[in-house]
């Protein structure tokens, strides 16, 4: 069986940007008045950040309906999908979780790919 053929990726633009997120041992071991006057605060305020540096929020994906506790074998209990202007700003994002101390309580992976070609054009 013959593959299709075709060329090279190529990357796109904007760039096609999948957040992985996951709670870390700061965020359970923080109590609950610090989680709701401290941290959901400073989550949401770099969240908002993020709604003006030209990224478009396409999609989100929680994994709680079956599991609970920590992430476990697949690293992340959710997914932000962004397209995103470039590069320095995939930077700039993933930097404001340590600008403000919040990667003591949440760990991000960026992952960029693009559009699945069979799915999107």
């Amino acid at each position: 069986m013959a593959g299709i053929k075709h060329g090279a990726p190529q990357v796109p633009t904007p760039l096609r940007v999948m957040i992985y997120f996951e709670s870390t041992s700061g965020w359970f071991n923080t109590t609950g008045d610090e989680k709701t006057n401290e941290v959901l605060p400073a989550l949401n305020e770099v969240i908002a950040t993020w709604k003006e540096n030209g990224s478009e929020l396409l999609g989100t994906f929680d994994r709680d309906i079956l599991t609970a506790g920590a992430a476990g074998s697949a690293g992340y209990h959710a997914c932000l999908l962004y397209n995103i202007p470039d590069l320095q700003t995939v930077a700039d994002m993933t930097h404001s979780f340590r600008a403000t101390g919040l990667d003591k309580y949440f760990r991000l992976e960026a992952v960029i790919g693009r559009p699945f070609f069979l799915l999107e054009n």
